[in-house]
């Protein structure tokens, strides 16, 4: 025996086992203990990821987030990326992998050490990484560490799983909410378009002056601004009718008045058998500023031809035009001073009130055309708050209508009395209101009148004025109706429903109401 172990001994001995064979014998379970640490980190990255999701879904269901699904996908993406990235980045070295390889399969630190003892070269060095590397090799990576799943794992996943599924496919009430803003937000996309089109409209537009485009476009450019920060209709349109009211104090109060008087000027002058005033006349009711002033040059170049007296007939008729534009003082004061210089027969006054007409005239369109500037403006604001309102309007409508469908076969007893006998039988008949016809069942004690089917016999009311007349009480109202005859209800349901829609179809009743009118027929002519 001692000889066989000296044997054996020598042998090891020689045998170059070092660090080169403990390496190469480490990596298989490094890397398997690599693959099992990937594994488990990401399911439990998709498992956060999945919570996350949860938790995000579960949020857009009580307030509305239309990124609601981005953010879930983001979530959960990065949660397992994350995981994946962690577990790569912190996989097991050599020396940690032959600890965990001594805790799991019980050596007792043999590997550890023959680790950390690789570079010592002694038999009893030796010895121990040959009986170290001998045992290693019992086991094989696969069957050592498994990568199965646990039960309350699987059973986790499950349900996050689940529920994740569940909270996409079941409706979401905060769908309604986010459509009605994504229809808002078109809306207003829209409207920003065309506020963006008037601008460059009114920008080429002619006859007003930088000055007065400059504040017009900054007013509209302002309310593009506006438009795209509001979160609701009333902020939109609180906006429009701001931005209109502003538009408004930028219009000049005289200009109807400067309009009005350069009209009844011309008038006066257009009457006058001299040429020129005539002339002067029609450029005044045409506002042509350039034909006015010709037709003053022309004047003053014959004033030296006329005798005081006609000078004195012309500087009367531009007077009586001067009083005529009193509307407007600058017109009025200019034709005043035009008047006293043919008088005189002065040319440099002459000329001096030429160019007040012709300034006064330029002013007077000027007004016009920054007043009909803030007409166009103004009328496509109205157009925008128009079309706003318009789209909210049908939103509300279409909602309203979502909103009947949980209520169909409401109203279905409405109209039908149920009378309930105490000592005996019992029956009335009352007259209901727009049509409908008020039932009265028979009954004993504590017992319930009978349906109504197609063949039951119902009041139906006798013409005014014949047969005898009986007292009713309907509701609030008392009336009196005419005793008429019992028919059977298949032939009368037909006649009411009818009129029941013809009365409700033409009044202005809400949509709700009438369709709450129309399945209440429906369902009575189905019986």
């Amino acid at each position: 025996m001692a000889t066989l172990t000296a044997t054996k001994i020598a042998k090891i001995a020689h045998e170059p086992i070092s660090a080169a064979h403990i390496i190469p014998a480490l990596r298989p379970w490094r890397r398997r203990l690599t693959l099992q640490r990937v594994f488990f980190w990401c399911l439990s990255g998709i498992l956060c990821g999945l919570i996350l999701a949860s938790i995000v879904f579960l949020i857009a269901r009580l307030v509305p987030w239309a990124a609601a699904p981005y953010w879930a996908i983001g979530l959960g993406s990065a949660s397992t990326l994350c995981t994946l990235a962690a577990a790569l980045w912190l996989r097991p070295s050599l020396a940690s992998t032959a600890h965990t390889i001594d805790e799991r399969l019980s050596f007792h630190d043999r590997i550890s050490t023959a680790w950390e003892l690789r570079e010592q070269d002694s038999v009893l060095h030796r010895l121990q990484r040959s009986d170290a590397l001998t045992r290693l090799r019992q086991y094989t990576p696969r069957a050592a560490i498994s990568l199965r799943l646990s039960r309350s794992r699987w059973l986790t996943l499950l349900i996050a799983a689940v529920a994740l599924t569940l909270l996409i496919a079941l409706p979401n009430p905060m769908n309604a909410v986010l459509q009605q803003q994504a229809a808002f937000q078109n809306q207003i996309a829209q409207q920003v378009k065309a506020i963006d089109s008037l601008r460059q409209q009114l920008e080429q537009q002619n006859g007003t002056t930088a000055e007065q485009k400059q504040q017009t476009d900054q007013i509209l450019k302002d309310l593009q601004t506006q438009l795209k920060q509001a979160k609701n209709q009333t902020e939109a349109q609180q906006a429009i009718a701001q931005a209109q009211s502003k538009l408004d104090q930028l219009r000049d109060p005289q200009a109807a008045n400067r309009t009005q008087a350069q009209s009844t000027a011309a008038t006066s002058l257009q009457n006058s058998s001299n040429p020129n005033l005539k002339a002067l006349g029609n450029a005044l009711n045409k506002g042509d500023s350039k034909a006015a002033s010709q037709a003053l040059q022309n004047l003053s170049s014959q004033l030296s031809s006329l005798s005081p007296d006609q000078r004195s007939q012309l500087s009367q008729q531009l007077e009586k035009a001067a009083n005529q534009a009193s509307q407007d003082p600058n017109l009025s004061s200019a034709l005043h001073q035009l008047a006293k210089a043919v008088a005189d027969g002065n040319q440099s006054e002459v000329n001096d009130a030429t160019n007040a007409v012709t300034n006064a005239m330029n002013q007077a369109a000027n007004a016009q055309a920054q007043n009909s500037t803030i007409n166009k403006a103004t009328q496509s604001l109205q157009q925008s708050a128009n079309a706003l309102a318009a789209a909210d309007t049908t939103a509300t409508q279409s909602q309203g209508q979502q909103g009947q469908q949980g209520q169909q076969g409401q109203g279905q007893n409405q109209g039908q009395g149920q009378g309930q006998g105490q000592n005996g039988q019992g029956q009335n008949n009352n007259q209901g209101q727009g049509g409908q016809q008020g039932q009265g069942g028979n009954g004993g004690q504590n017992s319930a009148g009978n349906q109504q089917g197609k063949n039951e016999q119902v009041f139906v009311p006798g013409q005014n004025g014949s047969g005898d007349s009986t007292q009713g009480i309907d509701n609030n109202n008392n009336s009196v109706v005419q005793q008429g005859n019992s028919v059977p209800y298949s032939q009368v349901i037909q006649q009411y429903s009818q009129a029941a829609h013809d009365a409700i179809d033409n009044s202005n009743v809400s949509p709700d109401t009438k369709d709450l009118v129309h399945d209440y027929f429906d369902s009575l002519e189905g019986q």
